[in-house]
């Protein structure tokens, strides 16, 4: 005797198995505050796509967005890495994390920006060297 078992296709006309937008989103200012991140700054980032794999873009100009349709329940996770290269810093760098993830139009987005010299920007980061990451992860 033999028992074999599989997880059924999902059927189109069922309610439960309608898709829905997920939204990645790294901004480039915050609603908060009047100050945008100073051009220099790339990011790479890295997310879940809607098959559950790992994707990542490489030095990703700001604001940065992407939507996938996905079948809930999903775990979506972004993570990510500031760049830029020191020669290109502004004497004055603006800087800040802004980003998040929602569904369906609804945005969850954590922020921070804050304006010094360059000296002092490098000598934080000497300091704090997972200041340019963040991580980022919700069930939906």
């Amino acid at each position: 005797m033999m028992l074999t078992g599989c997880k059924p296709d999902p059927d189109p006309e069922d309610p439960t198995t309608t898709t829905h937008t997920v939204v990645y989103k790294i901004d480039d200012h915050t609603i908060f505050d009047d100050l945008v991140i100073s051009p220099c700054f790339k990011v790479n980032v890295t997310y879940t796509d809607a098959k559950g794999q790992s994707v990542t873009e490489n030095n990703a100009t700001l604001p940065w967005t992407k939507s996938i349709e996905v079948t809930l329940p999903f775990h979506a996770k972004m993570n990510g890495t500031f760049t830029f290269n020191e020669a290109d810093l502004p004497d004055q760098v603006i800087f800040g994390k802004c980003y998040g993830m929602g569904i369906d139009g609804s945005m969850d987005l954590k922020g921070n920006m804050s304006s010094t010299s360059k000296q002092k920007f490098l000598e934080y980061l000497g300091e704090h060297p997972d200041y340019l990451s963040f991580t980022v992860e919700k069930d939906f």
